[in-house]
């Protein structure tokens, strides 16, 4: 800057020559062509005029003015103390202008002060466009790595502006793309306007209006808490503007000192710094405290328009259109590396979460890595046949690009593709990746905006780069409700049937698999019930012959004794008669000693007999007990013979009966479990359908919901910039 200033003071030297005061048009509202060009004509024509610019400064027109000198910007709308026009002439600092001499009459130094105050306006129909400066410091005292604590910032509902400030005929090209860095949020730049979706729904949150021209830049903070938009107006104003995320309003802008519409712009990690670059080739930071420019970087030859700071914000990283890339000290901006390597226009750069690599794509074809270290170039590939558009590092540290090819791509940091999604119908422009890692959102020249799962490259959503009025789309979106609602009940009743289809199936199937169970177990059951009486009456036989044998050996036995006792019992009552005759004889001849002895002889055989017949009694019935005992025993042992025999004989018919029924119900097991498996196989996709259904009333409902919020205040018309800058990419082939 020191090398600067002398230059700057050949600037406003011509301006404080004395001299009478001229008459203003207005004295409350001076502009540039009634009030100031008098007094600049007056005192400052001759040095700086279009026939002599020293130090670079041409005051004759308001565009040169605006521009500025060698030493940079001299007025800053809205703000005197930044506007060294001012400052120097009213002697508040060094170089006190004139040099060696008092000030200019106070009515000038104050026309001066009081013109851009209100904004330095050409002339009495220009618009006021003072840059809005932060009712506080946004600076951070330290930079986060990773995810911020807390819940990420997202849009409040009824904030945002939920009209769109243009509906064009189509959508225009997609120059500027970002999302997030830790919310399901994207930003499309439109037409003078900011699109915000939830990458997560779909859903359109609002729009954020951009006043400057077109947008040709938009990177979200490191912190997820603002959003700045960055473009301009072809040949004439750059502007970035900051904006709060969550409600949309305007933070701060930074651009005086930009005389064409910026192409590329971010902010720093610690969010002290915006900066900027475009067609003018210079890198311009700004500060985000009070707007000034902090520096500027004259080393590209071409273009700028890749500008980003590394996620430490130790470094910055800016390519040109001539395949210049740079990486600059954030704080000092010394230059840190050139990095060589790319033979054609830089079209983005993004840096790995850990700062330590860059990427960067090109109108070569290729993608590159560089590493931090040496500056090396660590990985190079082609990319995208006719050019690389796009690329961004996700925080998993793959990286996603797009390109003239029509397809978007994600890769691995070796250059191998993991993923490739359908091809647009124009050359893809943009690209982003979401905070989850999940999904990556691309932009083509048509305006096509589509979201892709990184996981099965399916597209889930299509984006809308140019949303119809609030009206329109409540409309629509009540008719996707209604039809949302319609299509739950055919969708309830093809679950339904499914279910019932399964059910059905379930049974049949269960049925089939119990009645081979059941024919398997009785056949097992007869089987084994055949070899269990096949063993009982092979043990049951020879207890039944040795049974047979007992009774045939105890009967003639018990018989015998039978006779025997039959007959001894016969001999005793015969006997006993004789007895008793012999007896009454003796006793009518007691004196007869033979009928006496005869008598005794026949007693003493007759208490014989009456022994021998209780012994033969006794044999008889003990014999008879031996033969029911052997009768016993074989009727019991023939019994069991004859019902394991029968049992046998069933057993067997059963096995016969049962045989020939295996194979069918086996048989049958298979059709029906193909049947059960068609069935259950049916429910899924229609449960599916269900949720899927019904998820999308919840889906069709908030978004009608969401339509019905309150919107927020209307800010006033945004008036119609002319023709936009030429974007940064060259014509199509």
């Amino acid at each position: 800057m020191r090398r600067l200033l002398p230059i700057f003071v050949f600037a406003v030297a011509a301006i404080v020559m004395s001299g009478d005061s001229p008459v203003h048009a207005d004295a409350k509202n001076p502009t540039f062509v009634d009030d100031v060009t008098p007094v600049l004509k007056q005192h400052c024509m001759n040095c700086h005029g279009n026939d002599k610019q020293k130090g670079g400064l041409n005051l004759a027109t308001y565009a040169s003015t605006q521009q500025g000198g060698s030493a940079g910007v001299v007025v800053t709308p809205g703000n005197p103390d930044k506007s060294r026009l001012f400052t120097l002439t009213d002697h508040k600092e060094e170089p006190k202008m004139p040099p060696n001499q008092p000030k200019i009459p106070a009515e000038q130094i104050a026309l001066l002060k009081l013109w851009i105050e209100q904004g330095a306006k050409e002339n009495a129909g220009s618009k006021v466009n003072i840059p809005v400066m932060p009712k506080t410091d946004i600076g951070l005292k330290s930079v986060v790595k990773g995810r911020p604590e807390g819940a990420p910032p997202m849009p409040v509902a009824g904030k945002l502006k939920a009209e769109p400030v243009v509906v064009a005929r189509r959508p225009g090209a997609v120059l500027a793309l970002a999302t997030s860095p830790w919310a399901p949020l994207a930003a499309i730049g439109g037409q003078k306007q900011v699109i915000l979706y939830n990458t997560d729904t779909g859903a359109l949150l609002g729009f954020i209006p951009f006043e400057a021209g077109q947008i040709n830049s938009i990177k979200f903070s490191r912190n997820a808490r603002f959003v700045l938009v960055a473009g301009g107006r072809g040949g004439q104003s750059g502007k970035a503007v900051l904006f709060k995320v969550e409600t949309g309003e305007k933070v701060l802008e930074v651009g005086s000192a930009e005389s064409d519409a910026i192409l590329a712009a971010d902010i720093s990690a610690d969010q002290t710094q915006i900066a900027v670059g475009g067609p003018g080739k210079i890198i311009r930071i700004y500060n985000t405290l009070d707007g000034t420019v902090l520096r500027e970087i004259k080393k590209h030859t071409d273009w700028v328009t890749a500008v980003e700071y590394s996620a430490d914000g130790v470094l910055l990283a800016t390519g040109d259109r001539n395949g210049g890339l740079f990486v600059w000290e954030s704080f000092t901006g010394r230059e840190y590396f050139s990095l060589r390597g790319h033979t054609a226009m830089i079209t983005d750069v993004s840096w790995r979460d850990d700062s330590n690599v860059l990427a960067s794509s090109s109108e070569d074809a290729s993608i590159k890595l560089w590493e931090m270290e040496n500056g090396g170039n660590i990985k190079s590939w082609a990319a995208h046949p006719g050019g690389a558009a796009s690329v961004q590092f996700s925080h998993d540290g793959k990286l996603a690009s797009t390109g003239r090819d029509k397809v978007t791509k994600v890769w691995d940091q070796n250059g191998a593709a993991v993923k490739a999604f359908e091809a647009f119908p124009d050359l893809g422009l943009r690209v982003a990746v979401t905070h989850e890692n999940g999904k990556v959102i691309a932009g083509d020249w048509s305006g096509v905006v589509k979201t892709w799962s990184v996981a099965d490259a399916k597209v889930l959503a299509v984006l809308d780069a140019n949303p119809l009025p609030l009206a329109e789309r409540l409309k629509q979106a009540e008719a996707a409700f209604a039809a949302a609602q319609a299509a739950v009940a055919p969708a309830q009743a093809a679950f339904t049937a499914a279910e019932l289809k399964a059910k059905q199936a379930t049974d049949a199937y269960n049925a089939v698999v119990a009645n081979m169970n059941t024919i398997n177990a009785n056949l097992a059951a007869a089987n084994k019930a055949v070899v269990d009486n096949t063993a009982v009456a092979n043990a049951n036989k020879p207890l039944m012959d040795a049974a047979k044998a007992e009774v045939d050996k105890a009967t003639p036995v018990a018989a015998a004794a039978a006779n025997k006792a039959v007959a001894v019992e016969v001999v005793v009552a015969a006997e006993s008669i004789a007895a008793k005759a012999i007896a009454d004889a003796a006793a009518k001849a007691p004196t007869n000693a033979d009928l006496a002895a005869a008598s005794k002889k026949a007693t003493d055989a007759l208490a014989a007999l009456n022994v021998e017949l209780a012994a033969a009694k006794k044999a008889a019935t003990d014999n008879a007990a031996v033969l029911a005992a052997a009768n016993a025993k074989f009727a019991a042992a023939t019994k069991l013979y004859a019902d394991a025999m029968a049992a046998i004989a069933a057993n067997q018919k059963n096995v016969a009966a049962l045989t020939p029924m295996v194979a069918p119900a086996t048989a049958a097991v298979a059709p029906a479990k193909a049947a059960l498996d068609a069935a259950a196989a049916g429910v899924a996709p229609a449960k599916a359908a269900l949720d899927a259904a019904t998820a999308n009333v919840a889906k069709t409902k908030a978004a009608v919901d969401a339509m019905k919020t309150p919107p927020a205040p209307v800010p006033a018309p945004v008036p119609v910039p002319p023709s936009p800058t030429p974007i940064p990419v060259p014509p199509k082939k």
